[in-house]
């Protein structure tokens, strides 16, 4: 077992240390040190692998978005017209919320303006690049003709649909004893009606 293999369940905990910590606490109120202990290792071997806090903070983003975009590049790309693989897509973004619901809210913690600029730059490509598969698949739709007319740009659209299952997910994530469906069942039926409201008669 070489050196790189030896570290990697290292770079793991650390990795997951600081995930609990930041979410329970906030990026502000932990320190490396802390962070180190939770992990069971020295803050030099922490500092090894990132180089700063903020840094360590933007490993974590990107790599929850890197499979964020792996989950919807697999429905985005699979067939069918546009409009079926955006109806897809947009469950496929439901269902990673609710399978990874620490990581889905530890993306969105954070004021943006508020992070450091190691951190802006992974939602600048890495978060962006999960949009893009949602306003592409609008832009194709578009141009096939499968959308109502009067709705707007694909980029307009695009944010919309996305802002309606963020806000689904952060919903079902927070208030307690809600829905009476079960939560795939609502996201089915949310997806199906921004579908249906958006198709061309």
């Amino acid at each position: 077992m070489n050196s790189t293999q030896l570290e990697a369940p290292v770079r793991e905990r650390i990795l997951a240390a600081a995930r609990d910590l930041f979410l329970r606490e906030g990026f502000e109120g932990v320190s490396v040190r802390r962070i180190a202990e939770r992990a069971g290792c020295s803050p030099g071997m922490l500092y090894h692998f990132f180089t700063s806090k903020e840094l360590l903070l933007a490993r974590l983003v990107e790599s929850t978005f890197e499979k964020l975009d792996q989950r919807l590049a697999q429905y985005a790309s699979s067939e069918g017209d546009p409009l079926r693989r955006l109806q897809r897509t947009l469950r496929a973004y439901t269902e990673f919320g609710f399978e990874h619901p620490h990581e889905y809210r530890f993306l969105f913690t954070h004021g943006h303006g508020q992070l450091a600029p190691d951190v802006v730059s992974v939602f600048e490509t890495r978060g962006l690049a999960c949009f893009r598969r949602i306003r592409l698949l609008c832009e194709q739709t578009m141009a096939e003709g499968l959308l109502r007319q009067g709705l707007g740009r694909p980029d307009e659209i695009a944010q919309a649909l996305w802002a309606s299952i963020h806000g689904l997910i952060h919903l079902l994530d927070s208030a307690k004893g809600f829905p009476f469906a079960t939560r795939k069942r609502l996201a089915r039926q949310q997806v199906a009606i921004l579908i249906a409201g958006i198709r061309a008669a």
